[in-house]
């Protein structure tokens, strides 16, 4: 007979403590993000909007928005880091699919463990080993010249073809780890109905697997980007002149220790663009889910009453007629 009430009773104690293990998990967390990610964003926007003698001045925008030169570096900047992020998820995917679909259970985690080795490895020494490739008299070289589709001695050393090349080489291992999670999430059943009902290969690409993974594109493109566009030591050592990017302006400016506050404003109009590129972006795989999906909002009728039969008028006329 008492059960239920002291079960009752011990609920909001019950509560209390939940709440205060979440507090308790999500405090360390809390801290070091705001410590180490809110706090410096803080300081570079009011960095960025003050001069050196600490007044509010918007001049250092104006002087990067009105420079042909860091607007052409801006524009490249960004558009290499998209091609770049477009080409690793399009190489990285099928490798992925391939990994999670039709690759033994005790093979993957050998491959895996390929694939994130770039991440144990020194960013210079791959920098340096994909240096000794693609250099005059490197294996890739010597390879083409020995097929006829290049001189012996030629080489793409300082082109932005060997910039885009060493950014997609080390944009690959993320892209396919998250189109790895992405093609283990999707349901095998799901693509044994699709293609049991008759669907085509292309029919179950575009209207299963891509609404099915449209969310961890997302994921991918947002991760390889941003990684990608604030890249400089790869423009540095391959990029030659015509393939700097907005990243070396902005170490060239905080190294000479010179009007740093206008380092800060292109570092700050870098980052309003690239979220406002992931966000588009998003946007539109979101918009691409749905469209090929067919999930669509409900749309709501308003109730419009039904005449009545015609019989049940012509009883209603006789039955008035008697009582008249």
């Amino acid at each position: 007979m008492t059960t239920a009430p002291l079960s009752l009773a011990r609920r909001p104690k019950r509560r209390a403590r939940g709440r205060l293990g979440t507090a308790f998990l999500l405090t360390p967390g809390g801290l070091l993000l705001a410590l180490f990610a809110v706090l410096p964003l803080a300081a570079i926007v009011v960095i960025g909007f003050t001069t050196d003698a600490g007044s509010f001045t918007t001049a250092n925008f104006a002087q990067m928005l009105g420079s042909p030169v860091y607007m052409s570096l801006l524009g490249r900047t960004l558009l290499i880091a998209f091609c770049v992020t477009v080409v690793s998820i399009a190489l990285a995917w099928p490798a992925a699919w391939a990994l999670a679909r039709y690759t033994s259970p005790r093979v993957k985690p050998l491959i895996l463990g390929f694939v994130i080795i770039p991440y144990i490895t020194s960013q210079l020494l791959l920098i340096y080993g994909f240096v000794s490739l693609i250099q005059a008299g490197g294996p890739v070289m010597s390879l083409l010249s020995a097929i006829g589709l290049a001189d012996p001695q030629a080489s793409i050393m300082y082109t932005p073809a060997a910039n885009i090349l060493m950014l997609v080489q080390e944009s690959i291992p993320t892209a396919i780890l998250v189109m790895y999670s992405a093609s283990e999430q999707i349901s095998g059943s799901v693509l044994e109905a699709s293609r049991t009902l008759g669907a085509s290969k292309g029919f179950v690409f575009t209207r299963v697997i891509w609404p099915l993974s449209t969310a961890m594109i997302g994921v991918n493109f947002a991760l390889t980007f941003v990684q990608t566009v604030g890249a400089f030591a790869e423009p540095t050592i391959l990029g030659g002149p015509n393939g700097q990017m907005l990243g070396n302006a902005l170490a060239t400016q905080l190294q000479s220790g010179v009007h740093q506050q206008f380092a800060v404003a292109m570092s700050l109009v870098l980052l309003v663009t690239s979220l406002a590129i992931v966000g588009a972006v998003t946007g539109l795989l979101a918009w691409s889910r749905s469209a090929l999906s067919g999930v669509a909002k409900p749309r709501i009728r308003k109730a419009v009453a039904s005449p009545p039969p015609p019989r049940a008028v012509d009883e209603a006329l006789a039955t008035e007629g008697a009582l008249g």
